[in-house]
């Protein structure tokens, strides 16, 4: 995950391993209320071994519709977006391959291997793809664990 230092400095009042919860739902929600001062939250995913383009796809449409208050267009344009991706590449997500989603309040935009497949433009499913990596209900759970290990209870200087 890679936010903005405001989302980061949600996370400086809880200690390190304490009020994990409350600390979780302070970082959720910073991560995924944009402005100004916090335009995007993007999440980058390196596959570990191989997987069906189209699996990959409907596994996270599955995951972000229930989270999402749009219309199903919405989602079924970002799993277009990845399958597109991924065929580009011989319809295989082959072990390295990487997957970025760049959450902001006009929607998500979406690359594989660096190529920008495009940008699903739907108020709301950007902080649902949040949601989905950062909620209570995560599918990473390890991936909620490393950023409050990282962050919690840190002063973070951010040069101006």
């Amino acid at each position: 995950m890679y936010s903005s230092p405001t989302a980061l400095e949600a996370l400086t009042p809880f200690p390190n391993g304490k009020q994990k919860k409350e600390a979780q739902v302070a970082l959720r929600n910073a991560a995924r209320t944009f402005g100004p001062s916090s335009p995007t939250t993007s999440f980058v995913l390196e596959m570990t071994f191989k997987a069906d383009g189209r699996a990959i796809a409907e596994a996270i449409a599955e995951s972000v519709k229930p989270r999402q208050g749009g219309s199903g267009s919405d989602v079924k344009e970002l799993e277009n977006s990845i399958v597109q991706g991924v065929e580009a590449k011989g319809g295989q997500a082959t072990k390295g391959t990487i997957f970025r989603f760049d959450c902001t309040e006009e929607g998500v935009s979406v690359s594989v291997d660096g190529n920008a497949q495009g940008t699903v433009k739907s108020a709301g499913i950007g902080s649902a793809l949040v949601d989905v990596f950062m909620d209570d209900k995560a599918v990473s759970p390890q991936l909620v664990d490393s950023c409050l290990d990282t962050w919690c209870g840190k002063d973070l200087f951010v040069a101006v």
